[in-house]
């Protein structure tokens, strides 16, 4: 179900939901908060960062008093941006995500993990666009966070005004540019080919927007360059949650604190059914954060996004 805007009042409006969203634990669930161009500031709750809409760049922020519900405030845009602004805050929390499913599934062999999705979790923070969460699970691959952290800020960097390029400008740098400036290095021509792909299938639109039903698991592992890792980790943005993220990060975290491997994980938490990546997170927040206690007010992942 979308979030719906009401009490709209010049350039701060309220997204309410049909059911518990938790921005903390959603800002906790991954590392995307310390990429540009996010800003989280932890004491006062309050999540922000730099958008294009048409030729505008302005900041939008969220924060939140009420479970389900975010107020949403913007600079820079006037009121006729406001339907994008509002579509976009939605997208960072999956407000049309609906849990009772799986809050059903994970229920009877999972009881701590259904509680926490029930009151709020189990939201991935995502980007304003699916092209970005695209670019950005790209620049995971094969790398440190901190050099994730470092080409991501390279790219906002370059010019634009501090909001994430759309679609064009990434072609528009080209290889040698986002080799040379955002030291994408083997990841330039994925992004070149992958962008370009997406663009003439339709896949994706001028300003980056997905088409979900295009971007299947089939079809992103097609995207030359793309492996499974990056593939289930879009997936997993888009809301499907039927295959886990395997990098060499959930490699480590599974043999070193669970003794096992991928496969034995999958076929232990078998109950999860096509949740199963849910899971997954769900162990590793709870894990990280003493979950269920919402011990977050002034946390963030560090070290790593996964």
């Amino acid at each position: 179900m979308q979030a719906q805007r009401s009490n709209p009042d010049g350039n701060t409006a309220k997204l309410r939901f049909a059911w518990p969203i938790d921005l903390r634990l959603t800002v906790a669930s991954h590392g995307w908060a310390y990429l540009a161009p996010w800003q989280w500031d932890p004491e006062q709750g309050r999540l922000a960062r730099r958008e294009r809409i048409a030729d505008r760049v302005g900041t939008i922020a969220t924060t939140q008093r009420a479970p389900a519900a975010l107020d949403v405030t913007w600079e820079r845009f006037g009121e006729d941006a406001a339907p994008e602004i509002l579509k976009r805050a939605a997208r960072w929390v999956s407000a049309e995500w609906d849990p009772a499913p799986a809050v059903a599934a994970l229920g009877a062999a999972f009881p701590d993990d259904a509680a926490l999705v029930a009151q709020g979790g189990g939201r991935l923070l995502r980007c304003s666009t699916f092209y970005e969460d695209f670019v950005k699970t790209l620049l995971t691959v094969n790398t440190s966070w901190a050099g994730t952290v470092r080409m991501s800020a390279a790219l906002v960097a370059e010019p634009g005004g501090g909001a994430f390029p759309p679609p064009a400008a990434i072609l528009d740098y080209g290889e040698e540019r986002l080799r040379a400036v955002a030291k994408l290095g083997f990841r330039a021509p994925t992004a070149l080919l992958a962008t370009r792909r997406m663009l003439d299938d339709g896949a994706i639109d001028a300003d980056g927007h997905g088409r979900t039903a295009m971007l299947d698991h089939d079809y992103l592992i097609g995207l030359k360059g793309i492996g499974p890792y990056a593939a289930a980790h879009c997936r997993m943005l888009l809301g499907d949650f039927s295959r886990i993220p395997v990098d060499s990060v959930a490699l480590a975290h599974l043999r070193e604190r669970h003794q096992t491997t991928p496969a034995e994980f999958l076929a232990a938490r078998a109950h999860c059914g096509v949740y199963i990546g849910l899971g997954y997170r769900l162990m590793r927040l709870r894990e990280k954060y003493a979950v269920p206690e919402f011990d977050l007010t002034d946390k963030l992942p560090t070290g790593s996004a996964y």
